[in-house]
């Protein structure tokens, strides 16, 4: 590999993109981030990845790509709008990457690959996604497959990461957060839902590491080697704020019919919070593995506990 340690960074003003670059510029390493919300800079390029062109990379561009760009946000578009994003773009991705001599691919796909249900999944598994972000990010994995088999010497890891948790977080970790502040979050027909996840922390750290190992995978599981429940997650922010939060438990029909309605009136979940996707999430696990991070002796600097303790040290005591 190229003694260049430079790298550009997809979706560098999101949630995970802004943390990382933040990180590998403090370790030292060049950094130009793309992003279609970017700010435009000397390092930082408003590029929109469904329209991509080799001239919107830098000359000479790094070697190594950190693909984060994605649109994750489910429930909130239309089926199509997660393909264009997530599979097209991707591999219009991959061909300006190749056009500008890029060797080296890390890719963030996610859990999601695998249909929500009552198994545990590992990285050897095959793929059966229900939803369209999910199937639209088993079609980026195999549009990288075939990008890094087109030319000899080019390399990828993917990793699939549970639910990404921690500062600037917008998703549905926070809203367990608030809606426990206010009492108002139950359970949805059980207390014992597996949410796979990992602290954004140590999520970055598993990024930088994978530009650079040289073990024997190509695609790696982001999450807590034990199965954390819904339940756990509700113990361990209670330790963190010193609450002593008891949810109660809401029948899954009950609350399926109840949130119905909601999904005409706000599509997008946006203004009122409730959507039967989200009912459907507290209800059906999404539970992957992570055995391979011990090959390359990987571990998570946080456990579930000092993750959420941590995130609120970051918030200076308050909420997210």
């Amino acid at each position: 590999m190229t003694t260049d340690d430079s790298v550009l960074v997809t979706g560098s003003a999101g949630f995970i993109g802004g943390a990382l670059v933040s990180y590998l510029r403090e370790s030292g390493r060049r950094v130009v981030g793309i992003d279609r919300d970017a700010t435009p800079g000397p390092d930082s390029l408003r590029v929109d990845l469904t329209t991509i062109t080799r001239a919107d990379l830098p000359d000479p561009c790094p070697p190594t790509i950190i693909h984060l760009a994605a649109l994750s946000k489910e429930p909130g578009f239309p089926w199509r709008d997660y393909f264009a994003n997530n599979a097209e773009a991707t591999r219009r991705l991959c061909r300006v990457a190749g056009e500008a001599g890029v060797d080296n691919i890390v890719f963030t796909s996610s859990m999601m690959a695998f249909a929500a249900g009552p198994w545990r999944r590992s990285e050897s598994d095959f793929g059966d996604a229900d939803t369209a972000y999910g199937a639209s990010k088993l079609q980026a994995e195999e549009i990288l497959r075939t990008w890094q088999a087109e030319k000899p010497g080019r390399r990828i890891r993917i990793v699939r990461p549970g639910v990404v948790f921690g500062p600037g977080d917008q998703g549905n970790m926070r809203r367990l957060i608030r809606g426990l502040s206010k009492g108002r979050f139950a359970y949805i027909g059980r207390d014992d839902t597996v949410k796979s996840c990992i602290y954004l922390k140590d999520m970055v750290r598993l990024l930088v590491r994978l530009t650079e190992d040289d073990g024997p995978h190509d695609t790696y599981h982001a999450v807590y080697p034990q199965p954390t429940t819904i339940h756990d997650h509700v113990d361990a922010i209670n330790a963190a704020w010193g609450w002593d939060r008891q949810p109660r438990t809401v029948p899954y029909r009950f609350a399926l019919t109840a949130a119905t309605p909601f999904a005409v009136v706000d599509p997008k979940g946006t203004r009122f919070g409730l959507h039967p996707r989200r009912i459907q999430k507290l209800q059906f696990d999404t539970n992957i593995s992570s055995e391979r991070l011990a090959d390359i002796d990987f571990t998570q600097q946080y456990s579930l506990g000092e993750a959420f303790a941590d995130w609120r040290r970051d918030c200076g005591g308050g909420l997210p």
